[in-house]
């Protein structure tokens, strides 16, 4: 198990979620946004207005959508805290961080989950390896293409857990 909280927290976090991604008008989006653009629900605060009744509201994809810790990981850990509310220079750098923190944080709920099965000795630390140079990434602020090798590695040590299952 990672010691790393993959949920997530939008208390501590900048609504990111909410300012990163393009949405299109359809079953899950009441309305269309361009990516880097705050949601028209956030309030002033940052929170989002419709919260409560995003599912009647039309916006099933907001009701749905987990980060896995990626969005309080960036603003806390990265970011120390700070927002792109107050700083909109950040707005570029913490969508760019949220994006790829969030793939590598999925990487790390799939290792987690590998180490529920009854691995060997070898192939546990294989996966506890996997978890460090996956972390380690995150703190790096990688180029994609070292995210696009961690994806194939993980999903290769997890092809190769098949008799596990």
């Amino acid at each position: 198990m990672t010691n790393l909280p993959l949920q997530s927290d939008c208390s501590n976090c900048a609504a990111l979620c909410c300012v990163t991604f393009e949405f299109e008008v359809s079953d899950d989006f009441a309305i269309s946004k361009p990516a880097e653009t705050a949601c028209p629900n956030l309030d002033e605060c940052g929170q989002c207005k419709v919260h409560d009744d995003l599912t009647e509201m039309g916006f099933r994809g907001c009701a749905v959508y987990e980060c896995h810790g990626a969005g309080q990981r960036v603003t806390q850990e990265l970011f120390g805290g700070r927002s792109w509310q107050q700083d909109p220079t950040l707005l570029q750098p913490m969508s760019r961080s949220f994006r790829q923190v969030r793939r590598l944080h999925e990487l790390l709920m799939l290792l987690e989950t590998a180490g529920t099965l009854p691995l060997s000795l070898g192939d546990d630390a294989a996966r506890v390896a996997l978890v460090k140079s996956v972390d380690a990434l995150v703190i790096k602020m990688p180029a994609e293409q070292e995210i696009d090798e961690a994806v194939a590695r993980v999903h290769a040590f997890l092809q190769s857990l098949k008799g596990y299952a």
